[in-house]
């Protein structure tokens, strides 16, 4: 809406591009919200069967239509209808495109706990970016233990 109704002070003073990398095209991770059925479900059955409605083509494009987030089915990032409405869809697509997965990390709570830990000292000013990397560093190799 910032960038369509008028009434925004940044209209037409931003602009939607995939993440920059050191030398062109960066990477963003894969990841979201996923989908799995219990193996202990009494209704494994009705569970299959209302992934496979959320995550249908008309329903994505449904909840597309409502929602700004990004499109969880890539046949919409080329749909003329979805476009219309967000003209950025190709742009994102690029960068969904060089996407990678997530690191396996064995500690992934303990890894994801340090960095939000550091990097939210550095940002808000309690560590220098340069402790804080040293710190993070430190906190992760404690987890090779």
């Amino acid at each position: 809406a910032a960038a369509t109704d008028g009434s925004s002070k940044v209209d037409g003073k931003f602009d939607v591009a995939p993440l920059p990398g050191k030398d062109g095209l960066g990477s963003g991770t894969l990841g979201g919200n996923n989908l799995s059925v219990s193996a202990f479900s009494r209704h494994q059955a009705t569970s299959r069967d209302f992934i496979q409605y959320i995550v249908s083509l008309d329903v994505q494009r449904e909840y597309g239509k409502e929602q700004s987030f990004p499109l969880s089915r890539s046949a919409l990032y080329d749909d003329p209808e979805m476009i219309e409405k967000y003209p950025y869809l190709p742009i994102m697509k690029t960068g969904l495109r060089a996407a990678k997965p997530r690191p396996v990390v064995v500690k992934y709570n303990e890894v994801t706990a340090a960095v939000q830990d550091h990097v939210t000292a550095a940002i808000t000013g309690k560590k220098s970016v340069d402790q804080a990397a040293s710190d993070l560093q430190n906190a992760l190799a404690g987890l090779t233990d």
